[in-house]
Order: structure tokens, then sequence, then C-alpha cells
């Protein structure tokens, strides 16, 4: 039996189709960790916030920069060192676009923070699962259209919502994308 032209052809497309799948794969076994983390963060600092008001924004003080060193500990640990650089810079252009649009809009409700940093994380979630695979582009959509859902349909219920939206979900999204 001979191979003809487009056998040939064929089993180079699968080849090429398998080696983008592994790939795939591969970036969300290293993001997964990071989701499971930041939906443990989530949720531990909105019960905390719902629990203890009183605390207001401390749970986010304290558990935020332990999240960053978490998470380039993962990086180390899960990540590759390619592109290294290049996140360590987007996280901090959107961690000063966060802080440059709270100075400018100066929410007067502490809820409008509440909504308005997972739906920044949302939208990054998406645009990276454009680049990277649907369930990573899920996770944000689900996350952004649930953030709208509680902060207007529950507001007194608020930051107990968003700890089992962000907090849940984002880890669930996490061990979607770790047993793809």
């Amino acid at each position: 039996m001979s191979l003809t032209r487009d056998d040939a052809a064929e089993a180079l497309r699968l080849v090429e189709e398998a080696g983008a799948r592994s790939a795939m794969l591969r970036r969300y076994e290293n993001i997964a960790p990071h989701l499971i983390m930041w939906g443990c963060i989530y949720a531990v600092a909105y019960s905390i916030e719902f629990t203890l008001p009183q605390y207001g924004g401390l749970p986010w003080v304290i558990l935020g920069p332990a999240g960053g060193v978490g998470g380039f500990l993962l990086a180390q640990r899960y990540g590759s060192k390619a592109g290294g650089g290049f996140f360590s810079a987007a996280i901090l252009a959107i961690v000063a676009f966060v802080v440059a649009s709270v100075a400018i809009m100066q929410p007067q409700d502490p809820k409008q923070l509440t909504a308005f940093v997972p739906l920044v994380v949302a939208l990054i979630y998406t645009l990276w699962g454009l680049a990277i695979g649907r369930r990573l582009m899920v996770t944000g959509i689900c996350l952004g259209l649930l953030t709208v859902f509680g902060f207007f349909a529950l507001p007194g219920f608020f930051l107990l919502w968003m700890a089992v939206v962000a907090g849940g979900g984002v880890a669930l999204g996490g061990f979607w994308l770790r047993h793809a």
C-alpha cells in the first residue's frame, strides 16, 4: 500500500492538531493552580468582608500581596521561563490600570470596587482564553456575567455572592482546566 500525497498531508495535519492540543493542555495545566489559588483567596476575602464588614478592605490588603507572592511561586513551579517578563509587566500594567481607574472614578459605594476588580479579571480571562483556549474564556465570561447579576440582583448579599462566584467559580474553573 502506497502513501498518497493527500494521505501524507492529512497525516501532517493530524500531527499539527495533536501538537496544538497538547500545547493548549500544557498551558491549561500551568494556569489551573493560579485559578485555584485565587479562587480560594477570593472566597476567603469576600467571606471576611461579608461577615466582618468593619474590617473593610483589610482582607485584600493582606491576601492580595500574598496571592501575588503565591502566583510568583506557582509560576516558578508550573510556568515556563519564557514570557515571564512579559507576564510580570502585564500584571503590573493591569494593577496600575485598576488603581488609576479607581482613583479617577472614586467609587462612592465599596460594592462598586468589589464588582469592578472581578470584571477586570473576567475580561483578562476572556481575552487570555481567546489565545489559549475556550475553557479559560468560558470561565471569564461566566465570572463577568455572574458578577453583574449579583451586583444588581443581590445587593444585600453581593459579597457573599462574590465569595461563591469569584471564589468557587474561579477555583472550579481551575479544576476544569486541570482536567481538560
